[in-house]
C-alpha cells in the first residue's frame, strides 16, 4: 500500500512539473484562498478562542448597566450588593473601580492607571500573582494597612524585576503602600491597570448617592450548568426590583449580562463577533471559488487526458486506482498551495494586527498578538486537505468513470472538445463561481458603503492640528477647588504664550476617548417629564474658557463660555442642538434654564447662553447624536482629571516638550499622560468597521478576480479544444463575427446564470449584515444594480480575449490537424 502511495506521489510530481503553467495558476489560487482563510482564522483565534490570564474565562461574565436599554454605563454598588445577595446564577462575584494615581518617589513623577478592588474581585477572575500574594479578606477591611499589587510591567520598570519587591513600598498620591504581590505578564484588568489597591470600605454603610453611582465594574463567575441567557434574565429581574426599591436612583435603568471576553473586546453590541463571522463566511466563499477554479482546471485537463485514462483502463487499471491517482495529484497540489498560503498568512498577519477591530484596552498583549500557533496550524492543515479533496473529487470521479474503451481509444478530441457531461460540469462550476463572487461583491459593497458614511459623520469639531494630554491633580495637593482653578488658569496662560500655539483650553473629557465619561441627569425648568420613567441624560463636560474655540465647534446662536463665567457669576451652560431639541422642542433655548439632578444633592439652575452644533463626545454612541452640555470649570467643583487641548499652526507633536515644561513650571511634581493628537484618538473610533470594510472589500475583489480567471480559463480551453470545429465552421462559410458571437454567447450565458443565482443568494446573505450597516439598506437598490453590472462587464472582458483568439484560427491548418 505504501509502495503504491509513493508511486502515486512520484507520478503526481511528474504530471505537475510537466504542466508548469497549470501548476502555477492552481498554486497561486490555492495559496490566496488558504492564506486568507488562515489569516482571518488567526484573528478569530486571537480575539475569540485563545486562552487569557484568567481561570475558565467561558464562565466569567460582566453585568453592564444600561440607560433606557442601550446607553452603557458602569455598575453601581447597589447592583453589586443586590446580585451578591439575591442572584442564584453566580458562584462568586467581585467589584472594582478604575482609578488613576500619581506615582512619586521613583524618578520623574508619573501618572499610573490602577483600580480599587474587593478581595473577591481577583479571586473571581482566578488570576494568581507571579510573586507574593493577592488580597486577603483582612486587607479589604476598613482601616487595614495600606497594601498594593503591582503589574508585571511596573515591577520591571520601577523595581528592576527584583524578587525582594514584596518588602518594598511605593508612593501613590502622597501615601505609601506596601507591595504584597506582582501580577502575571499582560494582566491589567480592569482598564489597563498597573496598580491594584484593596477597596477597604463597608459598601453597605456608604451614602446612598455613592452606592448608586455608576462607575464600577462587576465580574462574576457562573455556577455550573447556568447559561449566559439565564444569568441575564435573572439580573434583569433583580434590576426591576431595584427600580421599585430606589425609584429616584434606578428609574430608567436596566442591565445586560455579557461574557468577560466580549467586555474586554469593547464589543457591547457584538459587532466584532459579527464582523469576524462575516469575514470567515467571506473567506469561505473565496475558498469555494478557488475549489471551483481548481476543479475546472482539473476537469479541463481530464478531458484532454481522457485517452490516457482509457488506455490505463484497457491495460488493467481499475477505476479506484485512477481515482486515487487523481486525488493524490490534487492533494499534492493543495499541500503545495497550503504551504504557500501559510507564508502568505504570515505576511498578512502584521497588516491584520494593524487593523485590529477591538475597542477594549485591557489585555492588549493577548488580543493584539495575531500569530500562527498550533490551533492555526491545525486549521490550515484541515483546510488544505479539505480543499484538495473538494477540488479533486469531481475530476477524480469523472476521470475514473465508465468509458467505452474502443471508442475512447479511437476518438479524436480536437473537434468534440470532450464529452457533453464534462463540458456541463465545467459550465456549472463557472456559474457557481460567478454566483459566489457576486454575493461577495454585494456584501463587500454594502459594508464599504457603510464605513464610508461613518467616516463622513459630522464630528462637530475640527480635529486637525489638535494635541491632547491628561493631568490628574492629586487631592493631597489640590484639596481646595480654587487651587485647581488657579493651576488650570496658570497652565493655560503659559501654554497660550508658546510659539506655534493658536489656542488652548481644558476639559474633563476628550471627545471619543476610551476613558471614563461623565454624564448627568438633567431637569428642564417648567417642563414636567412626559413619561415619568424617562431619564434624560446628557454628556457632562466641564470646560475652561477657550476650550470650545480650541476644539473648533460651530456656534449656532448665543455665545460660548468666556472668562466672565467665574464662580461668583451667574451659572451658565452651552448646549448642543440635540439637547436643545429634547429639552425645548420648537423653542429658542437661549435664556432657558436647566439643572443637573441627583438624589440627595442639590444643583443650581444654569442659564443657557449658547447653542452649538452636535458634537460626537461618546465613543459608544458614535452612530447617534447624544445631548451634550458644557459648563464653566470655575463654576462646577469636581475632582475629574484635566485634559489640556492645544491647537497649533505647526505639527502639534512638536509642542510636547514645551507643554511639559510649561506644566512643570507651574507644578514640578505634576505627572502628564496620554499625550496624543486628536487624529490619533479618532483612528481608534471606527476600528471594527474599518477592519470589516478593508478585509471584506479585499475578499470581494479577490473573488471577482478568481471568478474572472476561471471564466477566462474555461473559455480559452473551449477555444483550444474546439479548434477543429472552428476551422470547419469557417471553411463552410461562417463569418468570423458569428464565431465571436458563438463563444461570447456561451460565456455570457454562464455569467447571467451565475448572476441570477448570486442575486438570490445575496438577497438572503445581506440580512445577516443589518447590525453592521450604517445608513445603508441591506437591499440597497444601487448596490444590487451596479455590482452585477460590474461583474458582467468584467465577464465580457474575460470572454472577449479567448473568443478573439478563435478568429485567428486558419481553417486549412485546423482541418489538416484533424
Amino acid at each position: 500500500m505504501l509502495g503504491e502511495l509513493w508511486q502515486d506521489l512520484r507520478y503526481s510530481k511528474r504530471i505537475l512539473l510537466k504542466s508548469p503553467g497549470y501548476t502555477a495558476i492552481a498554486v497561486v489560487a490555492l495559496a490566496l484562498s488558504i492564506g486568507a482563510n488562515t489569516a482571518i482564522f488567526s484573528a478569530a483565534n486571537a480575539l475569540l478562542l485563545r486562552p487569557l490570564p484568567v481561570e475558565d474565562i467561558d464562565r466569567l461574565v460582566v453585568p453592564i448597566t444600561l440607560r433606557e436599554g442601550f446607553d452603557p454605563f458602569g455598575s453601581p454598588y447597589l447592583e453589586y450588593v443586590a446580585y451578591r445577595g439575591r442572584a442564584h446564577c453566580f458562584a462568586t462575584s467581585g467589584v472594582a473601580t478604575a482609578r488613576s494615581f500619581n506615582l512619586t518617589g521613583r524618578g520623574e513623577p508619573e501618572h499610573v492607571r490602577g483600580a480599587t478592588a474587593t478581595a473577591n474581585y481577583l479571586s473571581t477572575l482566578g488570576t494568581k500573582p507571579v510573586l507574593g500574594r493577592t488580597f486577603s479578606a483582612d486587607d479589604d477591611r476598613p482601616g487595614a494597612p495600606p497594601v498594593a499589587l503591582i503589574s508585571y510591567g511596573l515591577w520591571q520598570k520601577h523595581f528592576a524585576s527584583n524578587t525582594d519587591v514584596i518588602t518594598q513600598s511605593l508612593t501613590l498620591d502622597g501615601r505609601s503602600y506596601n507591595v504584597v504581590g506582582v501580577m502575571p505578564p499582560g494582566f491589567d484588568i480592569p482598564g489597563i491597570a498597573d496598580v491594584w489597591l484593596p477597596l477597604q470600605a463597608n459598601i453597605d454603610s456608604l451614602p446612598l448617592s455613592e452606592r448608586a453611582a455608576t462607575n464600577n465594574t462587576i465580574v462574576a463567575r457562573l455556577r455550573p450548568g447556568v447559561s449566559l441567557v439565564q444569568a441575564d434574565s435573572e439580573l434583569k429581574a433583580i434590576s426591576r426590583q431595584l427600580e421599585q426599591e430606589y425609584p429616584n436612583f434606578r428609574r430608567g435603568w436596566t442591565v445586560k449580562v455579557i461574557s468577560l471576553r466580549q467586555d474586554l473586546l469593547g464589543d457591547l453590541e457584538g459587532r466584532v463577533h459579527n464582523a469576524l463571522f462575516v469575514l470567515m463566511a467571506g473567506v469561505g466563499f473565496l475558498l469555494l471559488i478557488c475549489c471551483a477554479n481548481v476543479a475546472n482546471l482539473q476537469l479541463a485537463r481530464g478531458v484532454a487526458r481522457e485517452r490516457e485514462f482509457v488506455l490505463r483502463r484497457a491495460l488493467g487499471a481499475g477505476r479506484w486506482r485512477i481515482a486515487r491517482q487523481l486525488l493524490t495529484e490534487n492533494l499534492l497540489l493543495a499541500l503545495i498551495g497550503g504551504m504557500a498560503g501559510l507564508l502568505l498568512a504570515h505576511w498578512l498577519l502584521p497588516i491584520l494586527a494593524s487593523l485590529n477591530p477591538i475597542r477594549g484596552i485591557s489585555l492588549a498583549p493577548f488580543f493584539h498578538n495575531f500569530s500562527i500557533d498550533q490551533r492555526v496550524l491545525a486549521f490550515a492543515f484541515c483546510v488544505t486537505v479539505l480543499t484538495g479533496v473538494a477540488s479533486g473529487l469531481l475530476p477524480a470521479v469523472k476521470g475514473a468513470g465508465a468509458h467505452d474503451l474502443m471508442s475512447g481509444i479511437k476518438q479524436g478530441d480536437q473537434r468534440s472538445g470532450g464529452d457533453v457531461a464534462g463540458r456541463r460540469w465545467l459550465k456549472g462550476l463557472i456559474a457557481a463561481e460567478v454566483a459566489i463572487a457576486l454575493t461577495l461583491l454585494i456584501c463587500g459593497g454594502l459594508i464599504m458603503q457603510s464605513f464610508q458614511r461613518l467616516q463622513h459623520v459630522p464630528l462637530g469639531f475640527r480635529p486637525d492640528n489638535l494635541l491632547t494630554l491628561k493631568m490628574v491633580l492629586p487631592v493631597s495637593k489640590y484639596s481646595k477647588y480654587r487651587q485647581r482653578v488657579a493651576f488650570a488658569d496658570e497652565v493655560l496662560e503659559r501654554t497660550r504664550n508658546l510659539p506655534g500655539v493658536v489656542a488652548a483650553g481644558m476639559t474633563t473629557n476628550i471627545p471619543l476617548e476610551r476613558e471614563t465619561a461623565y454624564d448627568a441627569i438633567f431637569d428642564v425648568e417648567g417642563r414636567p417629564l412626559p413619561n415619568p420613567n424617562d431619564v434624560p441624560i446628557t454628556a457632562h463636560r466641564v470646560v475652561t474658557p477657550g476650550y470650545l474655540e480650541t476644539l473648533g465647534v460651530t456656534l449656532v446662536r448665543g455665545r460660548l463660555i468666556d472668562t466672565n463665567d467665574r464662580a461668583d457669576a451667574l451659572p451658565v451652560v452651552v448646549v448642543t442642538e440635540e439637547l436643545a431639541r429634547q429639552a425645548w422642542p420648537g423653542k429658542d433655548p437661549i435664556g432657558q434654564r436647566v439643572r443637573r439632578i441627583r438624589a440627595g444633592q442639590s444643583f443650581p439652575w444654569m442659564t443657557v447662553v449658547g447653542v452649538i452644533k452636535d458634537v460626537k463626545e461618546d465613543l459608544f454612541n458614535y452612530r447617534i447624536n447624544r445631548p451634550v452640555w458644557y459648563v464653566p470649570y470655575a463654576q462646577v467643583e469636581n475632582d475629574f482629571p484635566l485634559n489640556l487641548v492645544v491647537r497649533s499652526r505647526i505639527d502639534p507633536t512638536s509642542l510636547t516638550a514645551a507643554l511639559r515644561d510649561a506644566i512643570h513650571t507651574s507644578d514640578p511634581d505634576q505627572p502628564i499622560s496620554n499625550v496624543m493628537t486628536m487624529n490619533t484618538i479618532l483612528s481608534g473610533v471606527l476600528v471594527t468597521e474599518r477592519f470589516g470594510a478593508v478585509l471584506m472589500g479585499t475578499l470581494a475583489v479577490s473573488g471577482l478576480m478568481l471568478a474572472s480567471i476561471g471564466l477566462y480559463g474555461v473559455m480559452a480551453y473551449a477555444v483550444k479544444q474546439r479548434t477543429g470545429e472552428i476551422g470547419l465552421r469557417i471553411a463552410l462559410g461562417a463569418q468570423r463575427k458569428h464565431v465571436l458571437a458563438l463563444f461570447m454567447g456561451e460565456g455570457m450565458k454562464l455569467t447571467f446564470l451565475g448572476v441570477i443565482i448570486g442575486l438570490i443568494a445575496a438577497w438572503s446573505a445581506t440580512r445577516l449584515l443589518v447590525s453592521l450597516l450604517f445608513e445603508v439598506n441591506a437591499t440597497d437598490p444601487a448596490t444590487f444594480v451596479l455590482v452585477p453590472l460590474l461583474l458582467v462587464s468584467t465577464a465580457l472582458l474575460a470572454c472577449f480575449f479567448p473568443a478573439r483568439r478563435a478568429l485567428s484560427v486558419d481553417p486549412m491548418i485546423a482541418l489538416r490537424a484533424e
